[in-house]
Protein backbone atom coordinates (compact mmCIF):
# COMPACT_ATOMS: atom_id res chain seq x y z
CA UNK A 1 0.00 0.00 0.00
CA UNK A 2 2.91 2.60 1.10
CA UNK A 3 4.94 1.40 -2.46
CA UNK A 4 1.70 2.05 -4.10
CA UNK A 5 0.93 5.53 -3.01
CA UNK A 6 -1.46 5.33 0.11
CA UNK A 7 -0.65 7.69 3.18
CA UNK A 8 0.28 6.38 6.53
CA UNK A 9 -3.42 7.79 7.78
CA UNK A 10 -4.54 6.23 4.55
CA UNK A 11 -3.60 2.72 5.46
CA UNK A 12 -5.01 3.31 8.76
CA UNK A 13 -8.11 4.49 7.29
CA UNK A 14 -8.54 1.31 5.25
CA UNK A 15 -7.97 -0.45 8.40
CA UNK A 16 -10.96 0.99 10.05
CA UNK A 17 -13.11 1.10 7.60
CA UNK A 18 -12.63 -2.43 7.30
CA UNK A 19 -13.14 -3.21 11.22
CA UNK A 20 -16.43 -0.42 10.97
CA UNK A 21 -17.96 -2.89 8.12
CA UNK A 22 -16.61 -5.77 10.28
CA UNK A 23 -18.73 -4.72 12.78
CA UNK A 24 -21.79 -4.31 10.79
CA UNK A 25 -21.11 -7.69 9.46
CA UNK A 26 -20.55 -9.60 12.55
CA UNK A 27 -23.97 -8.69 13.88
CA UNK A 28 -25.80 -11.09 11.10
CA UNK A 29 -22.66 -13.42 11.16
CA UNK A 30 -25.10 -15.53 13.99
CA UNK A 31 -28.17 -15.10 12.41
CA UNK A 32 -26.99 -16.51 8.23
CA UNK A 33 -25.07 -18.79 10.43
CA UNK A 34 -28.14 -20.69 12.04
CA UNK A 35 -29.98 -20.39 8.52
CA UNK A 36 -27.23 -21.61 6.29
CA UNK A 37 -25.79 -24.00 8.13
CA UNK A 38 -21.87 -23.85 10.09
CA UNK A 39 -20.57 -25.46 6.51
CA UNK A 40 -22.39 -23.86 3.81
CA UNK A 41 -22.21 -20.38 5.37
CA UNK A 42 -17.84 -21.29 5.71
CA UNK A 43 -18.00 -22.23 2.61
CA UNK A 44 -19.71 -19.06 0.71
CA UNK A 45 -17.94 -15.87 2.32
CA UNK A 46 -14.55 -17.69 2.62
CA UNK A 47 -15.02 -18.10 -1.12
CA UNK A 48 -16.30 -14.11 -0.83
CA UNK A 49 -13.84 -12.82 1.70
CA UNK A 50 -10.67 -14.51 0.61
CA UNK A 51 -11.27 -15.30 -2.91
CA UNK A 52 -12.39 -12.31 -3.61
CA UNK A 53 -9.86 -10.48 -1.47
CA UNK A 54 -6.67 -11.83 -2.40
CA UNK A 55 -8.24 -11.24 -6.04
CA UNK A 56 -8.34 -7.58 -5.60
CA UNK A 57 -5.32 -7.14 -3.56
CA UNK A 58 -3.41 -8.75 -6.49
CA UNK A 59 -4.56 -6.13 -9.19
CA UNK A 60 -4.79 -3.06 -6.77
CA UNK A 61 -3.75 -0.08 -7.79
CA UNK A 62 -4.14 2.92 -5.70
CA UNK A 63 -6.27 3.71 -2.38
CA UNK A 64 -9.15 3.13 -3.97
CA UNK A 65 -8.67 -0.22 -4.85
CA UNK A 66 -7.25 -1.43 -1.56
CA UNK A 67 -10.35 0.20 0.19
CA UNK A 68 -12.70 -2.06 -2.11
CA UNK A 69 -10.53 -5.19 -1.20
CA UNK A 70 -10.72 -4.38 2.62
CA UNK A 71 -14.55 -3.90 1.99
CA UNK A 72 -14.82 -7.15 0.39
CA UNK A 73 -12.28 -8.89 2.77
CA UNK A 74 -14.34 -7.80 6.00
CA UNK A 75 -16.97 -10.59 4.63
CA UNK A 76 -14.75 -12.93 6.37
CA UNK A 77 -16.48 -11.85 9.99
CA UNK A 78 -19.42 -13.64 9.05
CA UNK A 79 -17.04 -16.87 8.13
CA UNK A 80 -15.15 -15.90 11.78
CA UNK A 81 -18.74 -17.51 13.79
CA UNK A 82 -19.37 -20.05 11.56
CA UNK A 83 -15.69 -21.25 11.53
CA UNK A 84 -15.46 -20.87 15.43
CA UNK A 85 -18.84 -22.85 15.53
CA UNK A 86 -17.33 -25.58 13.01
CA UNK A 87 -14.30 -25.93 15.22
CA UNK A 88 -15.91 -26.30 18.58
CA UNK A 89 -19.09 -27.49 18.63
CA UNK A 90 -18.78 -30.81 18.89
CA UNK A 91 -15.36 -30.99 20.40
CA UNK A 92 -15.51 -31.45 24.61
CA UNK A 93 -14.37 -28.37 26.64
CA UNK A 94 -11.42 -29.82 27.79
CA UNK A 95 -10.09 -30.28 24.51
CA UNK A 96 -11.09 -26.55 22.57
CA UNK A 97 -7.82 -24.96 23.63
CA UNK A 98 -5.75 -27.69 21.61
CA UNK A 99 -8.07 -27.67 18.91
CA UNK A 100 -7.62 -24.25 18.72
CA UNK A 101 -3.41 -24.42 19.30
CA UNK A 102 -3.27 -26.89 16.43
CA UNK A 103 -5.03 -24.45 14.01
CA UNK A 104 -2.38 -22.02 14.97
CA UNK A 105 0.36 -24.26 14.47
CA UNK A 106 -1.10 -25.12 10.78
CA UNK A 107 -1.12 -20.99 10.73
CA UNK A 108 2.67 -20.41 12.09
CA UNK A 109 3.93 -22.79 9.87
CA UNK A 110 2.97 -21.12 6.73
CA UNK A 111 5.10 -18.00 8.51
CA UNK A 112 8.44 -20.92 8.21
CA UNK A 113 8.65 -19.88 4.32
CA UNK A 114 8.24 -16.19 4.90
CA UNK A 115 12.15 -15.73 3.53
CA UNK A 116 11.25 -16.69 0.53
CA UNK A 117 8.68 -13.81 0.33
CA UNK A 118 11.76 -11.63 1.11
CA UNK A 119 13.57 -13.27 -2.24
CA UNK A 120 10.81 -12.57 -5.01
CA UNK A 121 10.71 -8.88 -3.78
CA UNK A 122 14.42 -8.77 -3.87
CA UNK A 123 14.64 -10.02 -7.67
CA UNK A 124 10.92 -8.44 -9.00
CA UNK A 125 10.40 -5.47 -6.88
CA UNK A 126 7.90 -5.02 -4.06
CA UNK A 127 4.85 -4.52 -5.62
CA UNK A 128 5.24 -7.50 -8.26
CA UNK A 129 6.39 -9.96 -5.96
CA UNK A 130 3.28 -8.65 -3.94
CA UNK A 131 0.97 -9.29 -7.02
CA UNK A 132 2.48 -12.73 -7.72
CA UNK A 133 1.86 -13.28 -3.99
CA UNK A 134 -1.65 -12.93 -3.86
CA UNK A 135 -2.59 -14.98 -6.92
CA UNK A 136 -0.64 -17.64 -5.61
CA UNK A 137 -3.00 -17.00 -2.55
CA UNK A 138 -6.35 -16.83 -4.20
CA UNK A 139 -5.24 -20.04 -6.60
CA UNK A 140 -4.39 -22.66 -3.60
CA UNK A 141 -7.03 -21.01 -1.24
CA UNK A 142 -9.95 -21.54 -3.39
CA UNK A 143 -8.75 -24.56 -4.32
CA UNK A 144 -8.88 -25.39 -0.20
CA UNK A 145 -12.17 -24.08 0.30
CA UNK A 146 -13.65 -26.40 -1.99
CA UNK A 147 -11.59 -29.59 -1.18
CA UNK A 148 -12.27 -29.14 2.61
CA UNK A 149 -15.96 -28.66 2.14
CA UNK A 150 -15.77 -32.28 0.41
CA UNK A 151 -14.61 -33.25 3.88
CA UNK A 152 -16.92 -30.81 6.56
CA UNK A 153 -20.18 -32.06 7.71
CA UNK A 154 -22.59 -30.34 9.70
CA UNK A 155 -22.57 -29.88 13.60
CA UNK A 156 -25.00 -31.44 15.90
CA UNK A 157 -26.61 -27.86 17.17
CA UNK A 158 -26.29 -26.80 13.85
CA UNK A 159 -28.81 -29.01 12.69
CA UNK A 160 -30.94 -28.52 15.06
CA UNK A 161 -30.18 -24.52 14.85
CA UNK A 162 -31.52 -25.00 10.95
CA UNK A 163 -34.69 -26.38 11.67
CA UNK A 164 -35.84 -24.04 14.29
CA UNK A 165 -34.14 -21.48 11.89
CA UNK A 166 -36.61 -22.33 8.95
CA UNK A 167 -39.69 -21.79 11.77
CA UNK A 168 -38.77 -18.53 12.82
CA UNK A 169 -39.60 -15.22 11.86
CA UNK A 170 -37.70 -11.78 11.59
CA UNK A 171 -39.51 -10.84 14.86
CA UNK A 172 -38.33 -14.48 16.84
CA UNK A 173 -34.74 -13.62 15.50
CA UNK A 174 -34.77 -10.39 17.41
CA UNK A 175 -36.09 -11.36 20.10
CA UNK A 176 -33.26 -14.62 20.54
CA UNK A 177 -30.90 -11.30 20.02
CA UNK A 178 -32.21 -9.69 22.38
CA UNK A 179 -32.22 -12.53 24.90
CA UNK A 180 -29.11 -13.68 24.41
CA UNK A 181 -27.50 -9.98 24.78
CA UNK A 182 -29.21 -10.15 28.11
CA UNK A 183 -27.50 -13.28 29.24
CA UNK A 184 -24.31 -12.57 28.43
CA UNK A 185 -24.78 -8.98 29.82
CA UNK A 186 -25.66 -10.94 33.24
CA UNK A 187 -22.50 -12.60 33.30
CA UNK A 188 -19.19 -10.85 34.39
CA UNK A 189 -16.95 -13.26 33.58
CA UNK A 190 -18.13 -13.85 29.66
CA UNK A 191 -17.95 -9.79 29.43
CA UNK A 192 -14.43 -9.82 31.03
CA UNK A 193 -13.29 -12.31 28.48
CA UNK A 194 -14.27 -10.81 25.71
CA UNK A 195 -12.98 -7.61 27.03
CA UNK A 196 -9.91 -9.06 27.54
CA UNK A 197 -9.84 -10.54 23.73
CA UNK A 198 -10.99 -7.16 22.41
CA UNK A 199 -8.24 -5.50 24.11
CA UNK A 200 -5.64 -8.27 22.97
CA UNK A 201 -6.60 -7.55 19.07
CA UNK A 202 -6.62 -4.16 19.40
CA UNK A 203 -2.75 -3.98 20.50
CA UNK A 204 -2.23 -6.59 17.95
CA UNK A 205 -3.52 -3.92 15.31
CA UNK A 206 -1.85 -1.16 16.61
CA UNK A 207 1.86 -3.43 15.95
CA UNK A 208 1.34 -4.88 12.95
CA UNK A 209 -0.82 -2.86 10.92
CA UNK A 210 2.79 -0.53 10.86
CA UNK A 211 5.52 -2.59 11.64
CA UNK A 212 6.59 -3.20 8.51
CA UNK A 213 6.84 0.63 7.69
CA UNK A 214 8.56 0.93 11.04
CA UNK A 215 11.17 -1.41 10.20
CA UNK A 216 12.08 -0.08 6.35
CA UNK A 217 11.05 3.66 7.37
CA UNK A 218 12.33 4.36 10.67
CA UNK A 219 14.56 1.49 11.23
CA UNK A 220 16.23 1.75 7.97
CA UNK A 221 16.20 -2.04 7.14
CA UNK A 222 15.62 -3.01 3.68
CA UNK A 223 12.47 -4.24 2.19
CA UNK A 224 14.09 -7.75 1.26
CA UNK A 225 15.05 -8.11 4.63
CA UNK A 226 12.36 -7.61 7.03
CA UNK A 227 10.90 -11.20 5.02
CA UNK A 228 13.38 -12.99 8.17
CA UNK A 229 11.88 -11.86 11.16
CA UNK A 230 7.59 -13.54 10.32
CA UNK A 231 10.00 -17.03 9.55
CA UNK A 232 11.56 -15.97 13.40
CA UNK A 233 8.71 -15.34 15.15
CA UNK A 234 7.22 -18.52 13.53
CA UNK A 235 9.76 -20.59 15.05
CA UNK A 236 9.46 -19.39 18.11
CA UNK A 237 5.75 -20.37 17.89
CA UNK A 238 6.13 -23.39 17.34
CA UNK A 239 8.53 -23.71 19.83
CA UNK A 240 6.66 -22.04 22.23
CA UNK A 241 3.74 -24.67 21.23
CA UNK A 242 5.80 -27.59 21.69
CA UNK A 243 7.80 -26.84 24.70
CA UNK A 244 6.06 -24.45 27.23
CA UNK A 245 2.35 -24.92 26.45
CA UNK A 246 2.09 -28.70 27.47
CA UNK A 247 3.56 -27.57 30.62
CA UNK A 248 0.40 -25.12 31.12
CA UNK A 249 -1.90 -27.61 30.04
CA UNK A 250 -5.02 -28.10 32.88
CA UNK A 251 -4.40 -24.94 34.59
CA UNK A 252 -6.68 -22.21 34.71
CA UNK A 253 -6.78 -19.62 31.93
CA UNK A 254 -5.78 -16.66 34.03
CA UNK A 255 -2.26 -18.03 34.52
CA UNK A 256 -1.49 -18.64 30.83
CA UNK A 257 -2.52 -15.48 29.72
CA UNK A 258 -0.72 -13.68 32.47
CA UNK A 259 2.32 -15.54 31.28
CA UNK A 260 1.85 -14.64 27.88
CA UNK A 261 1.25 -11.13 28.26
CA UNK A 262 4.31 -10.47 30.26
CA UNK A 263 6.63 -12.08 27.76
CA UNK A 264 4.28 -10.06 24.60
CA UNK A 265 4.68 -6.56 26.29
CA UNK A 266 8.47 -7.34 26.76
CA UNK A 267 8.79 -7.67 23.29
CA UNK A 268 6.93 -4.64 22.55
CA UNK A 269 9.04 -2.16 25.05
CA UNK A 270 12.59 -3.90 23.40
CA UNK A 271 10.88 -2.32 19.81
CA UNK A 272 10.00 1.26 21.44
CA UNK A 273 13.83 1.41 22.46
CA UNK A 274 15.11 -0.18 19.36
CA UNK A 275 18.12 2.09 17.73
CA UNK A 276 18.11 1.79 13.68
CA UNK A 277 19.64 -1.41 12.00
CA UNK A 278 19.67 -3.41 15.20
CA UNK A 279 18.97 -7.03 14.32
CA UNK A 280 19.65 -8.35 17.58
CA UNK A 281 17.27 -6.29 19.28
CA UNK A 282 14.49 -6.52 16.72
CA UNK A 283 14.95 -10.90 16.53
CA UNK A 284 14.43 -10.65 20.15
CA UNK A 285 11.39 -8.54 20.41
CA UNK A 286 9.80 -10.51 17.50
CA UNK A 287 10.74 -14.04 19.52
CA UNK A 288 8.70 -12.80 22.46
CA UNK A 289 6.14 -10.80 20.80
CA UNK A 290 5.33 -13.87 18.82
CA UNK A 291 5.89 -16.43 21.63
CA UNK A 292 3.59 -14.14 23.96
CA UNK A 293 0.98 -14.44 21.32
CA UNK A 294 1.48 -17.90 20.96
CA UNK A 295 0.57 -18.54 24.77
CA UNK A 296 -2.44 -15.37 24.70
CA UNK A 297 -3.96 -16.32 21.64
CA UNK A 298 -5.96 -19.93 22.13
CA UNK A 299 -6.18 -19.36 25.92
CA UNK A 300 -7.97 -16.39 25.31
CA UNK A 301 -10.02 -17.95 22.41
CA UNK A 302 -10.75 -20.86 24.65
CA UNK A 303 -11.69 -18.80 27.69
CA UNK A 304 -14.37 -17.02 25.19
CA UNK A 305 -15.79 -20.00 24.28
CA UNK A 306 -16.45 -21.65 27.42
CA UNK A 307 -18.27 -18.58 28.81
CA UNK A 308 -21.05 -18.91 26.47
CA UNK A 309 -24.10 -20.85 26.45
CA UNK A 310 -23.84 -23.69 24.11
CA UNK A 311 -27.07 -23.28 22.22
CA UNK A 312 -26.83 -19.52 22.20
CA UNK A 313 -23.21 -19.53 20.67
CA UNK A 314 -23.25 -18.24 16.75
CA UNK A 315 -25.50 -15.36 18.46
CA UNK A 316 -23.41 -14.57 21.60
CA UNK A 317 -20.30 -14.44 19.20
CA UNK A 318 -21.99 -12.56 17.13
CA UNK A 319 -22.63 -9.80 19.56
CA UNK A 320 -19.02 -9.89 20.75
CA UNK A 321 -17.74 -9.45 17.32
CA UNK A 322 -19.85 -6.32 17.03
CA UNK A 323 -18.66 -4.82 20.23
CA UNK A 324 -15.36 -6.06 19.59
CA UNK A 325 -15.53 -4.30 16.44
CA UNK A 326 -16.78 -1.40 17.78
CA UNK A 327 -14.33 -1.06 20.32
CA UNK A 328 -11.33 -1.83 17.77
CA UNK A 329 -12.15 -0.05 14.77
CA UNK A 330 -10.87 3.65 15.59
CA UNK A 331 -7.62 1.99 16.16
CA UNK A 332 -6.26 1.63 12.81
CA UNK A 333 -6.47 5.27 12.16
CA UNK A 334 -5.56 6.32 15.67
CA UNK A 335 -2.43 4.38 14.65
CA UNK A 336 -1.78 5.79 11.57
CA UNK A 337 -2.16 9.57 13.27
CA UNK A 338 0.42 8.35 16.23
CA UNK A 339 2.59 7.04 13.38
CA UNK A 340 2.71 10.25 11.64
CA UNK A 341 3.49 12.25 15.29
CA UNK A 342 6.39 9.65 16.07
CA UNK A 343 6.33 5.60 14.45
CA UNK A 344 7.50 4.90 18.01
CA UNK A 345 3.83 6.06 19.53
CA UNK A 346 1.46 2.99 18.46
CA UNK A 347 3.89 0.36 20.42
CA UNK A 348 3.78 2.86 23.71
CA UNK A 349 0.30 2.53 23.29
CA UNK A 350 0.17 -1.16 22.51
CA UNK A 351 2.57 -1.99 25.42
CA UNK A 352 0.04 0.54 27.60
CA UNK A 353 -2.61 -1.84 26.54
CA UNK A 354 -1.02 -5.36 27.29
CA UNK A 355 -0.61 -4.05 31.01
CA UNK A 356 -3.90 -2.86 31.17
CA UNK A 357 -5.00 -7.14 29.84
CA UNK A 358 -2.60 -8.14 32.60
CA UNK A 359 -4.72 -6.41 35.17
CA UNK A 360 -7.93 -7.46 33.69
CA UNK A 361 -6.35 -10.97 34.11
CA UNK A 362 -6.00 -11.01 37.80
CA UNK A 363 -9.50 -10.67 37.88
CA UNK A 364 -10.57 -13.65 35.85
CA UNK A 365 -10.17 -16.08 38.78
CA UNK A 366 -11.95 -14.19 40.99
CA UNK A 367 -14.54 -13.62 38.42
CA UNK A 368 -14.86 -17.97 37.90
CA UNK A 369 -15.49 -18.72 41.65
CA UNK A 370 -18.07 -15.99 41.75
CA UNK A 371 -20.01 -17.83 38.78
CA UNK A 372 -19.30 -21.48 39.86
CA UNK A 373 -21.00 -20.23 43.22
CA UNK A 374 -23.36 -18.97 41.88
CA UNK A 375 -24.33 -22.06 39.50
CA UNK A 376 -24.38 -23.85 42.47
CA UNK A 377 -26.85 -21.66 44.07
Amino acid sequence: MFALGCSTEQIGLISSVGLVLSMVLSLAGGSITDRLGRRRTTLVFDLLSWGGGTLLWALSRNFTWFLVAAIVNSTVRIVQTSWRCLMIEDTPQEQRVHVYVWIYIVDVVAGLIAPVAGLFVEHFGLVHAMRGLYLFAFAVMVGMFLVRNTMLHETAIGLVKLREARRASLRDTLSDYARVAARLMRSPLTLAAFLLSTLISIQDVLKTTFLAILLTKGLSFSDASIAIFPALGAAATILMYLLVLPSLSGRKAAVPLLIGLAISAAGVLLLVICPARSYIIVIISTVLTYGGAAIIIPHSDTLVANTVQENDRSKALSIFYVLFFALSSPFGYIGGRLFDISNRLPYILAGCILLLCLLLCLLIPWLEKKQARQEKS
